[in-house]
């Protein structure tokens, strides 16, 4: 893994006016956790599904992560803020919390889609 220590680093208040406040559900979310094997909701992984989605972010974006920083369930994931993130990967938190909320908010679509089925 490569430790991308140049690239500009963003403060929280930057994260945040770049996040659009809602997005359609994206189907290749979806089929990375198929992929991944891991549960599409993220309240219900364990730490094993937390940590195989730690080292699929950490491959796809070479970033370097320090799973024994990341020792909890999906639930522990929920209650961590932005600067949770940053903390633990310092330079590149912003995308692991991006893309777990990202996550979050497939899931809610998800099952808001197979609610209006029935």
């Amino acid at each position: 893994m490569i430790d991308d220590r140049t690239s500009r680093e963003k403060s929280a208040d930057d994260v945040m006016s770049e996040r659009p406040t809602r997005r359609p559900v994206q189907v290749h979310t979806v089929t990375s956790l198929m992929t991944l094997q891991i549960p599409l909701d993220p309240l219900s992984w364990d730490l094993r599904d937390v940590r195989t989605w730690l080292r699929h972010l950490a491959a796809r974006h070479q970033i370097t992560v320090d799973l024994r920083l990341f020792h909890m369930n999906g639930r522990g994931m929920c209650l961590m803020n932005l600067q949770g993130f940053e903390y633990r990967v310092p330079v590149n938190g912003h995308i692991l919390y991006e893309d777990f909320w990202r996550r979050v908010a497939v899931y809610r679509s998800f099952r808001k889609c197979k609610t209006h089925k029935k």
